[in-house]
């Protein structure tokens, strides 16, 4: 194994509306993937697996195509991000290659060096969403992390006070408020309501 360090990954937050995306895989891996982008709003997914599983499926529904993808595929639909699970090891790096090649970001499963990114642990509550990443390093890890802030820190309450942190932003905003002015009311809000008064005393101590 390789000791040079990992490239540092720039997180991003994607719109995959109008994105086409290819997802090969015939797994329960795969189905996850359709799964997650169709939660996400995507609306161009295209799902490659012959023989799929029966979670594959039922995710993928008409958009099934019994098949590995090919040139052709990559030629007419230009996928922008292509996710790999489920797959046999020479099928996943010639997927790979042929999305590198089309310029398409790949996510392969358990195969870093061919990942283009990588999909962080995440936990929603409503519209906050937190993310926890190791730049691939230890992806276990993430999920241990992830799970902890759940029960310790970020519990199902906070779906509630992003609502009403949501909801008061967009009223200071039709007031003027902008800038650091608007960040300053957020925070007083935040600080009256007690929510990070946890975190600012153990800062503090």
């Amino acid at each position: 194994m390789s000791d040079m360090p990992r490239a540092r990954l720039l997180p991003l937050m994607l719109d995959v509306t109008d994105i086409p995306i290819f997802v090969v895989g015939t797994g329960k891996s795969a189905a996850a993937r359709i799964g997650l982008l169709t939660e996400h709003g995507a609306g161009q997914i295209h799902v490659f697996a012959p023989e799929a599983g029966p979670d594959v499926r039922e995710a993928a529904g008409a958009r099934l195509q019994a098949r590995w993808p090919t040139a052709a595929d990559f030629e007419v639909h230009r996928p922008r991000l292509v996710f790999v699970a489920d797959t046999p090891v020479e099928t996943a790096r010639s997927v790979a290659d042929a999305a590198h090649s089309f310029g398409a970001l790949a996510h392969v499963q358990d195969d870093i060096p061919l990942c283009r990114f990588h999909l962080p642990a995440r936990l929603r509550r409503g519209q906050l969403l937190v993310t926890v990443s190791t730049d691939g390093a230890a992806a276990g890890f993430s999920r241990l992390l992830r799970d902890y802030l759940a029960d310790t820190v970020f519990g199902p309450e906070w779906a509630k006070r992003m609502e009403e942190i949501s909801a008061a932003r967009r009223s200071w905003k039709e007031k003027g408020l902008s800038g650091e002015t608007l960040f300053k009311a957020i925070a007083k809000l935040t600080h009256e309501r007690g929510w990070l008064q946890a975190f600012s005393t153990a800062r503090k101590g």
